[in-house]
C-alpha cells in the first residue's frame, strides 16, 4: 500500500509548483520545465539496446545519461555513463561552461560521450526553432546527419526539456522514441540515475483478491465531488479525502487552485497538469507508450501504467481534473495494482463512470 500512496499523491504536490519561464538556452517553451523533470528515449542508432536520458536541474545545470544493459550473447558489458553539464543560462544558444563525467571506463566510451554531446546540442538547436504554443503535436521534416539524413521529428509539449517525442528515419522507423518522462521529488531521489529502461511493463505480481459478495454500494463525497464505491472501501482515519480498498487500490478526491500567474490562461495550466499527471515518480516509472489523455471543454482525464523495478509491482493510475465554476479544479486519483484491475475492469471502470463534480 505504501507504493500505491507514493504514486497517487505525487500529482498533488507537483500541481502546486510555481510555473516560471524555465527552458534550455535559446528555446521558448509553452510548458516551462520544472526542476527535476527528465525524459528518457529508446535510442535505436546503436547496435545494442540503449537508452538516452536528459535531466533538467535548473537553467544552468543539466544531466545527460547513456545506459545499455549487459549483452551476454555478444559479450558486451553494461554501460552507464552520466554527464553533468553547467551552461550559460543567459546565452542565446546552448553554451557549456563546465562538465563532470561519471561512469566512463574505456576508450570506447569516448565515442559515446561525443555522441551525448552531439545530441544535447542537436536537440537544443532543433527545439529552439520549433516554437510550440499548445498541446498539439507537430511534425517537422529535417536533415539529421547523425541519423542518416532525412528524418521526421515529432514535437510534443507534453515531453520535458526539448519537447521531442520521437525521431523517425526516412523508412518510417523510430530511431529516437520517448519511453518515460519523470520528476524527481527531492535532491536524494535517484530515480533518474537508476533507470534501466523498459518499453512495456511486465506482468504485475500475483495477488489474491476477492470482491466481497453482497457488498453494499455507498456514495462518498468531498468538496462537491461524489463517487460511488462499495463498503469494501474504507475511509482513512487521518486523511478524510482518501479511501482504501484493502491493500489493492487507493482513491483520493481533492481541489487544486490555478496559480495567480496563470489566471486567464487556464489552458496552459490544464496542459501542465496533464503533463505532470503521467510522469514517473520515485522508483516508479511511467510507461509512455501505454498512457492515454482524454479532454473535453471542462475535464481532462489521464491514465498511465507504472512499473516499480525494485519489487516488480505494476500499477494502473487514473487522474481526472475538472474545472469548476469558481475557477478551481476538482481532481480524482484512483490507483490500483494492474493485475487486480485487469481481472476486474468493469468494477473499477464503473467506479470512474460514477464520478461527478457539482
Amino acid at each position: 500500500m505504501k507504493n500505491l500512496k507514493k504514486v497517487t499523491l505525487t500529482v498533488a504536490v507537483a500541481a502546486l509548483f510555481s510555473i516560471c519561464a524555465h527552458a534550455v538556452p535559446g528555446m521558448v517553451q509553452y510548458i516551462p520545465d520544472t526542476s527535476g523533470e527528465y525524459v528518457y528515449y529508446s535510442d535505436k542508432s546503436f547496435k545494442r539496446t540503449s537508452i538516452l536520458g536528459f535531466l533538467y536541474y535548473d537553467d544552468g545545470t543539466y544531466a545527460v545519461r547513456y545506459y545499455a544493459p549487459a549483452d551476454t550473447k555478444n559479450k558486451l558489458l553494461e554501460k552507464d555513463i552520466t554527464l553533468y553539464f553547467s551552461v550559460n543560462p543567459n546565452a542565446s544558444n546552448l553554451e557549456l561552461t563546465g562538465e563532470n563525467i561519471v561512469g566512463a571506463a574505456s576508450e570506447e566510451d569516448t565515442d559515446i560521450i561525443n555522441y551525448m554531446h552531439d545530441m544535447f546540442y542537436e536537440f537544443a538547436a532543433r527545439s529552439s526553432k520549433a516554437f510550440l504554443d499548445g498541446n498539439e503535436k507537430i511534425e517537422s521534416r529535417q536533415d539529421f546527419p547523425q541519423f542518416g539524413g532525412k528524418v521526421t521529428i515529432v514535437f510534443n509539449t507534453q515531453v520535458p526539456i526539448f519537447n521531442i517525442e520521437s525521431i523517425k528515419t526516412g523508412d518510417g522507423k523510430n530511431v529516437i522514441s520517448t519511453i518515460t518522462t519523470g520528476l524527481l521529488v527531492s535532491s536524494s531521489d535517484k530515480s533518474f540515475t537508476k533507470y534501466k529502461g523498459t518499453d512495456v511493463a511486465p506482468k504485475d505480481n500475483k495477488r489474491k483478491f476477492q470482491k466481497k459478495s453482497g457488498a453494499k454500494e455507498k456514495t462518498v463525497t468531498f468538496e462537491n465531488q461524489s463517487i460511488k464505491l462499495t463498503d469494501q472501501w474504507i475511509q482513512d482515519q487521518e486523511i478524510k479525502n482518501l479511501w482504501l480498498m484493502d491493500d489493492y487500490a487507493i482513491l483520493t478526491l481533492n481541489v487544486i487552485q490555478c496559480p495567480d500567474a496563470l489566471k486567464g490562461n487556464e489552458q496552459l495550466f490544464e496542459d501542465y497538469l496533464a503533463r505532470m499527471a503521467v510522469e514517473s515518480t520515485t522508483d516508479s516509472y511511467a510507461m509512455w507508450t501505454q498512457k492515454s489523455v482524454g479532454r473535453t471543454k471542462s475535464r481532462t482525464a489521464v491514465m498511465n501504467v507504472y512499473y516499480q523495478p525494485e519489487n516488480g509491482d505494476v500499477t494502473r493510475d487514473f487522474k481526472v481534473f475538472t474545472k469548476r465554476k469558481d475557477g478551481t479544479y476538482a481532481y480524482l486519483v484512483l490507483t490500483v495494482f494492474d493485475g487486480i484491475y485487469q481481472s476486474n475492469r468493469n468494477y473499477f471502470d464503473n467506479i470512474l463512470k460514477s464520478y461527478t463534480v457539482n
